[in-house]
């Protein structure tokens, strides 16, 4: 008996190609080319201690977000929202296929999307749903992007402190930019957590990668007891310089890249603070460097090490402090 060939429509057809290629490895891993898989979908997040999750769109990484410099970049974006959404990038800057809006428009619920970007130099990068969010139904939260360098980096670790914030109403519900925040609290997060605590031995050199991923203000990030000595700025390099009282200044979507040498007191405090020019604020705690148990190095890295950066014709000489 003859085959029986089932009806296929295109809404079937095209679902069952979105699920092959966010379910197995795409074509670009396995030709060895990275990827990256963003999806944008409904989700939660702990903003209460000991209450129940407050509900946010999310932005999920279904693999690694560090790739190399020079990498051929292939991102995959699925939009699992019930609404458009747009994805915008901090600082990956000269890929025209990258442009929101320019080259991209808003992806339609459960669309996808694929489009290379050459990764072209080093750094700290971000990426957001935020271009489209202000009055939008739910707030959502950023994603850092690492380029790391072909060259070895001097430092014993490397760690990322997303720093945004959010606004809560009393009953736990969180609420989206251009929305009036009357009756709400200020609730402030560092990598998704209420407060990240890192742990490091003795005369080790951190890299810090901050962001400021708030929705409207600038932040001070302070690093007490310990000199910071900036290294980058929003993915491009700087002559090294001692921030000015162990203090980053960062407008929104602003980053920097910072070295820390873990010589002098046990456990300091990382503490950060919306600006309010010539009226202050208090400060919130964002984390805390705790030594730990193993046993001290010898020595710290050196005041003067610096990263080794691809060569930049022409390139002025930042020589400024925060």
């Amino acid at each position: 008996m003859a085959d029986r060939m089932l009806p296929l429509n295109r809404r079937e057809l095209l679902a069952g190609l979105g699920a092959a290629a966010l379910g197995s490895p795409s074509m670009a891993a396995a030709k060895g080319r990275p990827s990256l898989t963003l999806q944008a979908e409904t989700g939660a997040s702990a903003l209460r201690p000991g209450e129940a999750d407050t509900p946010i769109w999310s932005l999920q990484a279904q693999t690694s977000d560090r790739v190399k410099r020079g990498d051929q970049l292939e991102i995959t974006f699925q939009n699992d929202l019930p609404i458009p959404t747009l994805l915008n990038w901090r600082g990956i800057d000269g890929v025209p296929a990258a442009e929101p809006l320019a080259a991209r428009s808003p992806l339609r619920s459960g669309a996808m999307e694929t489009f290379m970007v050459p990764m072209r130099h080093a750094g700290t990068f971000m990426a957001d749903l935020r271009m489209l969010g202000d009055g939008q139904l739910r707030p959502s939260p950023a994603r850092a992007l690492v380029v790391q360098e072909n060259e070895p980096v001097g430092v014993d670790g490397d760690e990322v402190f997303l720093i945004e914030d959010w606004r809560l109403r009393a009953d736990g519900a969180a609420i989206a930019p251009g929305i009036d925040p009357r009756d709400t609290t200020p609730i402030y997060t560092v990598n998704g957590q209420l407060t990240l605590d890192i742990s490091a031995r003795r005369n080790e050199r951190l890299r810090l990668r901050f962001i400021n991923g708030f929705q409207r203000n600038v932040i001070a990030i302070k690093i007490e007891q310990y000199d910071v000595r900036v290294m980058a700025l929003d993915g491009q390099p700087a002559e090294p310089f001692l921030a000015r009282d162990g203090i980053v200044v960062l407008a929104p979507g602003t980053r920097a890249d910072t070295f820390v040498d873990t010589t002098g007191a046990a456990g300091i405090d990382l503490i950060h603070t919306p600006a309010r020019w010539h009226r202050g604020s208090p400060h919130r705690p964002a984390g805390r460097l705790e030594r730990a148990a193993d046993p001290a190095r010898a020595a710290a890295g050196g005041a003067s090490a610096a990263i080794q950066w691809p060569a930049w014709p022409d390139r002025p000489q930042e020589r400024f402090a925060l």
